[in-house]
């Protein structure tokens, strides 16, 4: 009996573990399937003006299911934000243009190296822009830093309205760039 139940809760926590994401949004019409990460950070950093920060990392997967390619543009201001559920806090977010593969998911940081990204691109405006080809995927780093932490844990992540990608952070909503088929 014991054997069961060990096999059952071992069982259970690889269920559990196997969805490495956190939301999934399935544009059928469109062939375009975004999938978005739990976040990875929470750590402090410190700028090379001395000005201290806390960083989360997600990752996006874009996958073209269409028989077209898609060009991706992101973009992001360096003007902080604030959101509703954070008031205090001031927000930035940061695109990295290294490419996430899925063997950097069980990574601390999904295997990015974000204090030299940060040291390099700290307020600085951020864009990106790939070609998915058809039936493939392009995954990619998103980065949000803030002032100081949050209370509660951080969500984030893109959907589709129409061709403009929308960027959620803890449910505010940011125009972030668009998808469009490549003609």
């Amino acid at each position: 009996m014991k054997t069961i139940v060990l096999l059952f809760i071992l069982c259970s926590a690889c269920a559990i573990n196997a969805q490495s994401f956190h939301t999934e949004h399935n544009y059928k019409s469109k062939g375009i399937i975004i999938q978005n990460s739990y976040p990875k950070g929470g750590q402090r950093f410190t700028a090379p003006d001395g000005k201290e920060y806390v960083y989360v990392i997600f990752w996006t997967s874009i996958t073209n299911s269409s028989d077209a390619s898609m060009q991706l543009n992101l973009a992001f201001s360096a003007n902080s934000f604030t959101i509703p559920s954070s008031g205090d806090i001031n927000f930035n977010v940061y695109l990295p243009d290294t490419e996430m593969k899925p063997e950097k998911a069980a990574l601390p940081n999904y295997g990015l190296d974000i204090i030299s990204y940060l040291n390099k691109n700290l307020d600085s405006k951020t864009k990106l822009g790939a070609t998915i080809t058809p039936h493939s995927s392009y995954s990619f780093y998103t980065v949000a830093i803030a002032n100081q932490g949050v209370e509660g844990t951080m969500r984030a992540g893109f959907e589709l309205q129409n061709e403009e990608l929308i960027y959620g952070l803890n449910n505010h909503k940011i125009s972030s760039g668009t998808i469009q088929l490549v003609k």
